[in-house]
């Protein structure tokens, strides 16, 4: 049986959905069977940044509509082997899916799959339940701005609710630290809010094109090779985050046990 992560933010402009999927890619790199899952309704792009446009039969309301059976709507990735999707649907809103059978759909997917992430729609609305109810944990990313800060901060809360009480934390689209000791603040803002820092993504505008493009550009770039770090850590491997200094030993032997 797999694992199910939601990704998830608690506002729009956070580079979400291009995390996920590049997330997706190294996982799959690394020898899992991934899944992505687009449940962000009505603004459907997954299948845009995979490349994988053009070949969408059906998607999760067609599931969830029982117009097909949850292997119809996955489409394996032609170049990325181990990667695959099934697409939300364009011209449906939020309600197109409730949260049980999201969570029966999870469940199928996760005997098919190492691993299920669920790109889950920015905001707190009902998008964000439907998706947070079939998740095992959960990946929050936000950007470094105070509201920001304050969004992700809610929307842990959120997930408590729903017995997702330890969400990783990733911090993107960060611009290099300025002065003396500038490259702690991400560490000291995950403490601010109580949450395991797994990432730290530098701006950087190469990561936006397709996760199939094969320009060095995209293949070297510092974002990307981030996502590859945050990819190892979210699976438990203790690596330490490029660019900070490492946590004490003392201080992740407490978190471990606090967790």
């Amino acid at each position: 049986m797999g694992e199910s992560i939601v990704i998830t933010s608690g506002k729009g402009g956070s580079g979400k959905s291009t995390v996920a999927v590049n997330l997706g890619a190294a996982l799959a790199a690394s020898g899992r069977s991934v899944v992505l899952v687009d449940m962000d309704m009505g603004m459907r792009s997954l299948d845009i940044l995979c490349g994988l446009e053009n070949k969408i039969v059906y998607d999760l309301a067609d599931v969830a509509d029982g117009l097909c059976r949850v292997k119809q709507a996955i489409v394996k990735h032609p170049s990325i082997e181990g990667l695959h999707l099934v697409s939300a649907a364009q011209t449906r809103g939020s309600d197109a899916i409730s949260p049980a059978r999201s969570r029966e759909v999870m469940e199928e997917l996760k005997a098919r799959f190492d691993l299920v992430l669920i790109d889950c729609p920015a905001g707190v609305g009902r998008g964000f339940r439907n998706a947070a109810s079939g998740a095992d944990r959960a990946l929050i990313v936000s950007l470094t701005d105070p509201v920001s800060l304050r969004d992700a901060e809610r929307v842990a809360g959120l997930l408590a609710r729903s017995d997702i009480l330890s969400p990783a934390l990733a911090f993107n689209r960060v611009l290099p630290p300025k002065g003396r000791g500038g490259g702690n603040r991400p560490l000291e803002l995950a403490d601010r809010l109580g949450m395991t820092l797994v990432g730290v993504i530098p701006e950087d505008a190469s990561i936006q094109v397709s996760i199939t493009d094969k320009r060095a550009a995209h293949a070297s770039s510092p974002a990307v090779r981030a996502i590859r770090e945050l990819s190892r850590r979210l699976m438990g491997e203790d690596l330490p985050l490029a660019g900070l200094p490492r946590e004490p030993l003392i201080k992740r032997i407490v978190r471990a046990i606090v967790q």
